[in-house]
């Protein structure tokens, strides 16, 4: 990029990480921990956060800012039960995520290494072409968030447990429908933030007006969700209404 952008104070830095050996070459940079939860369970992604916490501790940053933040990376799906999730594909688009994922970095990125180190990598490819995986699986191992709001927000809590300062969650994957994605965004803002603010997480987006009241933002993103939906529902009535 020319001509080069100038940010002082220096941005946050981040380095996305999954093992041990990367994720303690992060903290020791000073830089955050952008890990991702689907690729392991949530005991495993413990381990890898006390190896960078235990770098972080005598880190040597490489910027004037130092980033001791631990963020994962998983798919999520909030649904007001089980049931509907069920009728919502979630499985089916999680699977799509998954097997899309481990194509794509098998062919571009890791086409140089001998098929056991490969399989090691996606090991549920088999598995599934087997018949012997369900992708609930992932749910099943806290590799992602999806259910109703109360297990959502249980295995929200899971992640802090393991001392994750940020959660990304990944809404619009697989074959899920428009509708479905802004339902689970609403329950998310709705039911899950609030409750965080609560326990004293916090929630707040930078930027935002620091006298407002907590939630403030909040209420307006899932107001704004909400009337998308009603917008998109308006739109297609309107269009069943012109061709019949």
């Amino acid at each position: 990029v020319t001509p080069k952008p100038v940010q002082d104070p220096h941005p946050a830095p981040w380095m996305a990480a999954t093992s041990s050996g990367s994720s303690e070459l992060a903290g020791s940079l000073g830089m955050g921990l952008l890990s991702f939860a689907i690729l392991q369970p949530v005991s495993s992604m413990a381990k890898t956060i006390a190896a960078y916490r235990g770098a972080a501790a005598k880190a040597e940053p490489i910027t004037r800012v130092r980033n001791d933040r631990v963020a994962a990376y998983t798919l999520a799906h909030c649904a007001p039960s089980a049931a509907k999730a069920d009728e919502n594909n979630v499985w089916e688009s999680v699977w799509w995520w998954y097997h899309n994922l481990a194509q794509f970095t098998l062919e571009w990125e890791f086409s140089h290494l001998p098929k056991d180190q490969q399989d090691a990598y996606f090991p549920f490819l088999k598995q599934h072409a087997d018949g012997d995986f369900d992708p609930r699986a992932f749910n099943d191992m806290d590799m992602i968030i999806v259910g109703d709001p109360d297990t959502c927000m249980d295995k929200v809590l899971k992640y802090e447990a393991i001392g994750v300062d940020q959660l990304i969650c990944y809404q619009t994957f697989g074959h899920l429908s428009h509708e479905a994605v802004m339902e689970s965004i609403a329950l998310l803002g709705k039911e899950i933030i609030p409750e965080l603010e609560k326990r004293g997480h916090r929630v707040e987006i930078h930027g935002l007006d620091p006298v407002a009241k907590p939630g403030a933002r909040f209420d307006e993103l899932t107001a704004g969700a909400q009337n998308s939906v009603d917008a998109h529902e308006a739109r297609k009535a309107a269009k069943a209404a012109s061709t019949s």
